[in-house]
């Protein structure tokens, strides 16, 4: 697998900040929820190493509570269905590599799609819930050919976008 460089990490962040909101988030609880526009910087554990979606889960290490962490995945899958989650903020983490797109559904509360290419990156959005949920379905759809990887964490607390 390729080294992620410093011209690739500002390739990515370049490309991410030139189609805004093609991996956004879309919210169905206008009330009670706030979202936070996704940042689509890569983010390797060390700077010259390469984020390698075969080993290592996305990294949601601000989160309190770990809901869902998955990597080595190809294809399309609903990932899991969380019982219940609190009010407070849900942070999602999405790898993927390989030419298409992927698509994260996280129950009713969001769903977003995000483009993927040779070079793996990591994708953060975050979910902001005023109320507790209950039976949230955690879907991915992926296109042929895409490797990709999922945490989903939680943290009490949220704050609107500013």
């Amino acid at each position: 697998m390729a080294k992620l460089t410093k011209v690739h990490v500002a390739g990515v962040i370049v490309l991410a900040a030139s189609i805004p909101l093609v991996a956004g988030c879309t919210t169905h609880d206008s009330q009670n929820s706030s979202l936070n526009v996704p940042n689509a910087s890569p983010t390797p554990s060390h700077p010259t190493s390469p984020i390698d979606v075969t080993k290592t889960p996305p990294d949601i290490s601000g989160s309190t509570k770990t809901l869902v962490r998955l990597a080595d995945r190809r294809g399309s899958e609903e990932v899991t269905v969380i019982p219940s989650i609190p009010a407070g903020t849900i942070a999602v983490a999405t790898e993927c590599a390989g030419e298409g797109k992927t698509t994260i559904m996280i129950g009713k509360l969001a769903t977003y799609t995000i483009p993927c290419t040779t070079t793996p990156a990591t994708t953060y959005n975050e979910i902001g819930l005023g109320s507790s949920k209950q039976h949230v379905p955690i879907t991915v759809t992926a296109s042929a050919g895409i490797h990709w990887g999922l945490s989903v964490g939680w943290r009490p607390g949220h704050e609107r976008p500013s």
